[in-house]
């Protein structure tokens, strides 16, 4: 039937009829293009719009050596904490004595962008990494992280500091140089 559709056509019509179907295919293909770039679009608009938290360690030391856990949101968009569970009991780890689970608290607060949490913690009560699993909401989208830290990891690094003659001063002023060396 088509071969019979197709002699009886005039060699102008089938250059019309091939350039028609040309037209269609090369179409279709452009459509099935800015698809794909649209959805490419979006998940890159997407990654660099939406929060990332992130744990890590941070010593400061104001005289006396402290170690802070800290929870930060480096992205772009505030987050809420859905769920903040690790494998490790924190509980006896707290640089100061409770029964508390401080770090259970994350549960249903923000984080900004770039707003961060910190706790104090005791550096030998660590004794091994630890993996925590976080769930945590930006508008409509959910995100799940799992993330194992260690620590205890580099938090130790020298750094020089100039003392004073008398206590007080010698606190402000470690104090002060460790805020110009760490921003947390």
């Amino acid at each position: 039937m088509f071969a019979d559709f197709w002699a009886q056509l005039t060699p102008s019509d089938k250059v019309q009829v091939v350039g028609i179907i040309v037209s269609a295919v090369i179409s279709v293909i452009a459509i099935f293009i800015s698809v794909l770039t649209l959805r490419q679009n979006s998940k890159m608009i997407e990654e660099s719009s939406r929060p990332v938290i992130s744990i890590y360690s941070q010593s400061i030391n104001a005289g006396t050596p402290m170690l802070f856990i800290v929870v930060k949101n480096f992205g772009s968009s505030s987050a809420v904490i859905n769920k903040f569970d690790y494998d490790y009991d924190l509980t006896d780890c707290y640089s100061f004595r409770s029964e508390r689970d401080y770090l259970k608290d994350l549960v249903g607060s923000t984080l900004a962008p770039k707003q961060s949490r910190i706790c104090s913690l005791d550096y030998s009560k660590l004794t091994r990494p630890i993996t925590f699993t976080l769930e945590y909401t930006s508008g409509r989208k959910k995100y799940k992280d799992s993330l194992s830290v260690d620590l205890k990891a580099g938090v130790n690094m020298p750094a020089p500091k100039t003392a004073t003659e008398q206590k007080e001063p010698r606190t402000i002023s470690y104090i002060l140089q460790e805020m110009l060396q760490k921003n947390l």
